[in-house]
């Protein structure tokens, strides 16, 4: 079966002419913003919790990354790539996709918050070397990814029992090529949040 919809790489050149790509940019959005206010309330209600969990981030960061830190950022990054493939088997798709792409949002911006309310100025730098400058690039792949396996989804062949993956594997390219550069970013991060950290503390 041939698509003449299936783009493999040029998928990149299309994707702001893809409404459901702003939807799903839209979706980060607002989990982001529930996300931050939380955050902030957290910070101000449950101040001596918040402090523990800045105090755990803090501690983590300073520490020399090892292999195993390495594994687990790399499996947390696959984690979320295999959350919104995986969506492509639920119904409906779309709400599923959305739903992660927004608990994505809010946990970025929670923890952003949270360390902003209770470290102030070294709570923003903190959380910036550990999570949010690898998730300027970590989360449009995963966007792109999400879009990728919703049209997966809409242009698979109704008749074939594993249509999805029929079309998917034609979006082999712009997966892979957005699961690589999330990993490499996410080993990255490691050794610069530890060079950072150590310069604040």
């Amino acid at each position: 079966m041939k698509n003449r919809n299936v783009l493999g790489i040029k998928f990149f050149s299309k994707l702001w002419h893809m409404p459901i790509f702003i939807i799903f940019i839209s979706v980060f959005i607002c989990g982001a913003i529930i996300g931050s206010v939380t955050g902030k309330i957290s910070s101000i209600t449950d101040g001596h919790i918040i402090k523990s969990f800045a105090n755990e981030i803090v501690e983590q960061a300073i520490k020399a990354p090892t292999l195993t830190d390495a594994l687990k950022e790399m499996l947390s990054v696959c984690m979320w790539q295999f959350f919104i493939i995986f969506s492509g088997f639920l119904s409906p798709t779309s709400l599923f996709i959305c739903f992660f792409i927004m608990i994505k949002g809010f946990l970025l911006a929670f923890s952003a918050s949270s360390l902003f309310g209770v470290l102030g100025f070294k709570g923003i730098i903190i959380s910036l070397c550990s999570s949010g400058i690898a998730a300027v690039i970590t989360i449009p792949c995963l966007l792109i990814t999400a879009t990728a396996c919703y049209y997966a989804v809409k242009q698979s062949p109704k008749n074939k029992k594993y249509g999805y993956f029929y079309i998917l594997r034609n979006q082999k390219s712009v997966i892979l090529t957005c699961i690589a550069i999330s990993l490499w970013c996410s080993t990255l991060k490691l050794p610069f949040a530890y060079a950072v950290c150590k310069f604040i503390d």
